[in-house]
């Protein structure tokens, strides 16, 4: 997926994965073990000297069930420094809590399925306040909680 950099009409990208819990296959996750989302993103260079000391990216993650489930902000927002001239920005989202349920928990009163599409939304920050920049990553394949873990 791409960022959008306001009124000057360019992108950049932003990609996100999520980082296995478990030795098993890296798209089957423990339900209620903690996990870790990396986030990648890029500014333009014709802004990267825009960035400074006052600006800031925050990063939020969300969960969106495929099938009966939850559908919530997972981990804490992130507040990621901007640093001038930087292009390539990264930063981890801990997931801990892991409050997502996995295959055959109820929620509502209904088994969930476990899997779960996770996005990552990005949003520019200069002074604390949010601009017009932002951008999401949903390039990160579905993933499936098992439980019993």
């Amino acid at each position: 997926m791409s960022i959008e950099w306001g009124i000057t009409g360019l992108t950049s990208n932003i990609t996100h994965s999520v980082v296995d819990n478990s030795p098993n296959a890296p798209d089957v996750l423990r339900a209620g073990a903690p996990f870790n989302i990396n986030v990648a993103w890029q500014v333009p260079a014709a802004l990267a000297s825009l960035i400074g000391p006052g600006d800031s990216f925050r990063l939020r993650a969300y969960a969106e069930s495929i099938g009966p489930g939850q559908e919530m902000q997972i981990g804490q927002p992130l507040a990621v420094p901007g640093v001038m001239n930087a292009l390539n920005y990264t930063a981890t989202v801990q997931v801990n809590p892991n409050p997502l349920l996995g295959e055959e928990q109820l929620f509502g009163g209904q088994p969930v399925s476990g899997c779960y599409n996770i996005v990552v939304v990005l949003q520019h920050l200069n002074g604390g306040a949010p601009t017009v920049h932002s951008g999401c990553s949903d390039n990160q394949p579905p993933v499936m909680f098992r439980f019993p873990a």
